[in-house]
């Protein structure tokens, strides 16, 4: 008796990642390639926006993780294409659909990119720096502000004007988030963050050095052209809605305010910081040095 065949197995198609993912060859198989940004470590940052990326990639290469590029991006990032192909960094191209989910944004501009967070200063640190030259120019202290756009507008004026750090309590001083990156337009990793355990005794500690600590007020001070501001100008910058915090406030030397029309009740926080600090700069522009805006790496 002729033994029945056994039936054919329908012959299946492995199915495409989801999302339309294609993986470059620089990448190596991995949890990232079921979903962009899902298995994202707690210490990783996510960059997004043509000038934040370029930003990050011309000044913390060896922090980038993953790369995740719109296929009309190639030609506009072939230089980090390269580079990831050599260093053995994770890229895809990918649609425009999961880098919106990738970002929680529509303005990603067809770029994301995972990278380690950028460590942030210590006092002692910062003052290491100070001391030694290689940092220069006003601090800026941000005392309460919490907006991640502000934040991002902040460190753009603050890069844009050759501020030394900016400063905040440790845990209160806002994360680098996404948005925070894309405002910043590749400031985010020119000025370095501080944080302060004890903003008090730390600020005090910075006025001990020379520093003059300058409150900033929308309804009392000094206008802010009134006096020249020193060299070693440091702005305490409070909330829009609590302004500054009664201990700091209590280290103040000067306070400014900025004269309106007094149709509104006060500027946005980031908007007075960028006057003050262009304030500052037209007083010290002989002592400026200008740092060229980062461009494409070259290969």
């Amino acid at each position: 008796m002729t033994p029945a065949r056994r039936p054919r197995r329908p012959t299946t198609t492995r199915p495409a990642a989801p999302g339309g993912i294609r993986r470059g060859k620089g990448s190596a198989p991995g949890p990232s390639d079921r979903e962009p940004g899902r298995h994202r470590r707690s210490d990783e940052e996510v960059y997004h926006g043509l000038r934040a990326c370029q930003g990050l990639f011309a000044r913390r290469p060896d922090d980038i993780v993953r790369v995740y590029l719109a296929a009309g991006r190639r030609g506009d990032f072939a230089d980090l294409l390269g580079w990831c192909a050599r260093t053995r960094r994770g890229f895809q191209i990918v649609e425009e659909a999961n880098l919106g989910r990738l970002t929680g944004s529509i303005h990603h501009e067809g770029i994301a990119i995972v990278a380690r967070a950028a460590r942030r200063l210590s006092v002692d640190e910062l003052r290491g720096a100070l001391a030694t030259g290689q940092r220069g120019g006003p601090i800026v202290h941000l005392d309460g502000v919490h907006n991640p756009h502000n934040l991002g507008s902040i460190l753009r004026s603050a890069a844009h004007f050759g501020a030394a750090a900016v400063t905040g309590r440790a845990g209160d001083l806002p994360a680098v988030s996404p948005a925070a990156a894309r405002v910043a337009q590749g400031a985010a990793d020119a000025v370095p963050l501080c944080d302060l355990v004890d903003p008090a005794a730390d600020l005090a500690t910075l006025r001990g050095d020379g520093w003059v600590i300058v409150g900033t007020s929308s309804h009392r001070g000094d206008p802010y052209r009134a006096r020249p501001l020193p060299l070693r100008t440091l702005f305490v910058l409070g909330s829009e809605g609590q302004g500054m915090s009664p201990e700091v406030e209590r280290l103040v030397d000067r306070c400014l305010r900025i004269p309106g029309s007094g149709a509104v009740e006060s500027l946005n926080v980031a908007v007075a910081c960028g006057i003050l600090l262009a304030e500052w700069s037209a007083a010290h522009a002989d002592r400026r040095t200008p740092s060229p805006a980062p461009g494409r790496r070259r290969p």
